[in-house]
């Protein structure tokens, strides 16, 4: 059977599988057995492909495994490129305050006059609209938001990650106060003509000495891309209190996301110029647009999950989950070795949520990921996942390492009991055959993005699940988990394996 060495503690239930229950009948158990007696043939099971054709099926066995699982704090994303940016503060009782802002470029306007029409001019008002898809938490509680300048460029080239303190503000140039997200209802008008309004927009007012500047750079600077971000880098949108309970998901690749700039040219004709947060790129004689934004995460956890990371504990009880870089959980699996050869036919993670959201607050995260480090010491994906691109530029990956929600049930208080199941057979397999480290693995809602300075994949991530595309991003989620220690046993943290041993 399974050789098992852990240099920490764990607990093992090892049973003998003949196949099928006491509850089949006789004569069936019989034609199995004999069936399995006289047949030399290979095991279909994951990981039996990799063993020399003559290695014949002995039998099966289940394991139990205890896993250590740790809260870590000291997390954060690389979060640079994002078409879609989170923006808001929620302060939360279980877990603290958590707030979102984003740092981003503007193009340069896009429509500039000459000189006679420019050479005089009044500006009547400036604002900064942001398009938004969806908002998570509770919309009826208000949070106001101040937009300031910055002072240093956002290099396109560059990485950039969650918790970066490069971008200070060098000026507040507006702000908007009691602002509730309403995404389907109060249009806002985003024109000067348009007289029905466009849902899902954030308006906040800038003051006019904005607009002013701008303008008076002259047509040299406003018309060249590089030139005009020099004179300005761009802006940083942020909520500077702890109060608020949502998070929008800002689109900055949308066409009604920009400041736009209402003034009078010399002959009082109204004008309208748009600085867009999409940036217009020219390669190879095509024409299309880019983002270059980085999405800021901070935090100010509460003292149960600073106690829980700090405890000093190998393993928690209690493990918290909260998503945007706030913590993580490091889970450590057993020693796995064998005596002679196995075949790994499943091997399940089984993580179950113990405290059940409010619904009006936080809805129970759909998906959880089992992240690894890869080489270039980022947080990836694991390396038995199965990964493509399609032609819309999304990764799609086989559902290995992650686990969709699933309830199984209520408990003494009646709440809904959330359990996710994640399927590590071929990651365990490669463990067992000393292709794979046993190294530790975190637990996500989301993969980290990749190395490459010109692209970031973190929210172009996709699941295969019943052959339908499930995608998913960084979402403001949050879960309490069981850990392996956790007193009632039907939430514990595990890994059951079940294996066939080879000779």
């Amino acid at each position: 059977m399974l050789n098992s060495i852990n240099p920490y503690y764990y607990k093992i239930v090892i049973q003998t599988d003949i196949f099928l229950s006491m509850k089949k009948s006789y004569l069936l158990s019989v034609i199995t057995l004999l069936i399995l007696i006289s047949s030399c043939k290979k095991d279909n099971s994951i990981g039996a492909g990799i063993l020399p054709s003559d290695d014949l099926l002995n039998v099966k066995f289940s394991d139990t495994f205890t896993l250590f699982s740790k809260t870590l704090t000291d997390t954060f994303l690389r979060s640079d490129k994002l078409a879609k940016n989170y923006l808001g503060v929620i302060n939360d009782s279980k877990f603290g305050v958590q707030k979102a802002s984003i740092a981003m470029e503007v193009d340069r306007p896009n429509t500039v006059y000459d000189d006679t029409l420019m050479t005089t001019f009044t500006v009547d008002s400036v604002v900064l609209f942001l398009k938004y898809n969806y908002v998570y938490g509770d919309t009826t509680v208000a949070q106001s938001f101040d937009v300031n300048t910055i002072s240093n460029k956002i290099n396109e080239t560059s990485l950039y990650y969650s918790n970066t303190n490069q971008f200070p503000s060098s000026g507040t140039v507006g702000n908007i106060s009691n602002y509730l997200f309403t995404p389907t209802t109060n249009p806002v008008h985003t024109t000067t003509t348009d007289t029905v309004g466009i849902a899902g927009i954030v308006r906040i007012p800038l003051n006019n000495t904005l607009g002013t500047t701008i303008l008076s750079l002259g047509q040299t600077i406003l018309r060249d891309s590089s030139q005009f971000k020099n004179a300005f880098p761009g802006i940083f949108v942020e909520n500077s209190t702890a109060a608020g309970k949502a998070m929008a998901e800002i689109d900055i690749s949308s066409s009604y996301s920009a400041i736009a700039i209402f003034y009078k040219d010399k002959n009082g004709k109204a004008r309208d110029m748009r600085l867009f947060t999409s940036l217009l790129q020219y390669t190879g004689g095509v024409t299309s647009t880019r983002v270059n934004s980085v999405n800021l995460f901070s935090n100010t956890l509460s003292s149960d999950v600073q106690n829980t990371a700090t405890s000093g504990l190998v393993s928690d009880s209690v493990n918290y989950l909260l998503g945007q870089g706030g913590t993580t959980i490091r889970l450590s699996l057993p020693t796995i070795g064998n005596a002679g050869k196995i075949a790994v036919n499943k091997a399940v993670l089984q993580v179950t949520q113990i405290l059940a959201n409010n619904p009006k607050e936080f809805s129970t995260p759909y998906t959880l990921v089992l992240l690894k480090r890869n080489t270039n010491g980022l947080l990836d994906i694991l390396p038995t996942a199965v990964t493509s691109t399609s032609t819309s530029g999304f990764n799609y990956v086989s559902s290995e390492g992650a686990g969709f929600i699933d309830s199984i049930g209520l408990d003494n208080a009646g709440n809904k009991i959330v359990r996710y199941s994640i399927n590590i057979s071929k990651y365990i397999q490669n463990i067992a055959a000393g292709k794979e480290v046993n190294s530790d693995l975190y637990l996500s809602m989301y993969r980290s993005g990749g190395s490459d300075g010109t692209n970031n994949l973190l929210n172009s991530f996709a699941l295969i699940r019943d052959n339908q595309i499930v995608q998913f991003n960084y979402t403001p989620s949050r879960a309490i988990i069981a850990g392996s220690t956790y007193s009632d046993a039907r939430y514990k943290m595990k890994l059951n394996l079940t294996y066939t041993v080879i000779k």
